[in-house]
């Protein structure tokens, strides 16, 4: 378990979770979950070791919020339960004029509560908001169907994608429009 650091002021709040920087004590939590086979089943790669992983802790507790060509990924803290149960992020790429590509991973114990619809609602808050994003885009494996549903229940629409890719997008009018 991680026990929270203090919330910051740049952290994102909702009733049930807060979305925030990582922190070292996030080490435990985030490879239980980065690391489970359900988790890993759409995703690329083997899972981090745990060097890797605080290596990345690390990083992700320092990055500047405006670094492009980087993935800046943001914990997601379970108040009740005062642990980590997933994460969102967005990768910034220098070449894109203020759009982003989301995603996010959740522990499977957690699935199906309405958690990651609830961190990613208000992280895309923050994106078009303070953030000052334009759009933002995000793909999944045409099989992981909680994944494309999540998208579409958040209003991301269909794009273009291929045969390894569904891909979604959203614009700041349109998140603005559906609230």
């Amino acid at each position: 378990m991680c026990h929270a650091p203090a919330v910051r002021e740049d952290a994102i709040t909702t009733p049930r979770l807060v979305v925030r920087r990582f922190t070292s004590g996030d080490l435990a939590d985030f490879l239980s979950y980065q690391s489970d086979p359900a988790v890993r089943r759409y995703l690329p790669g083997a899972p981090m070791t745990a060097d890797q992983a605080l290596e990345y802790l690390a990083a992700q507790a320092v990055l500047d919020d405006d670094q492009l060509d980087a993935w800046h990924g943001f914990a997601v803290h379970h108040v009740a339960d005062d642990r980590v149960i997933g994460d969102v992020g967005v990768w910034l790429a220098s070449d894109r004029d203020h759009a982003g590509d989301v995603g996010f991973q959740f522990d499977p114990r957690y699935h199906g509560q309405g958690y990651a619809r609830e961190a990613m609602e208000a992280f895309l808050g923050h994106l078009f908001g303070p953030a000052g994003l334009r759009a933002v885009t995000a793909g999944c494996d045409p099989g992981n169907d909680a994944s494309w549903g999540l998208m579409l229940r958040l209003g991301l629409r269909p794009m273009p994608g291929t045969e390894q890719s569904l891909m979604y997008g959203l614009t700041r009018e349109q998140w603005l429009a559906s609230r």
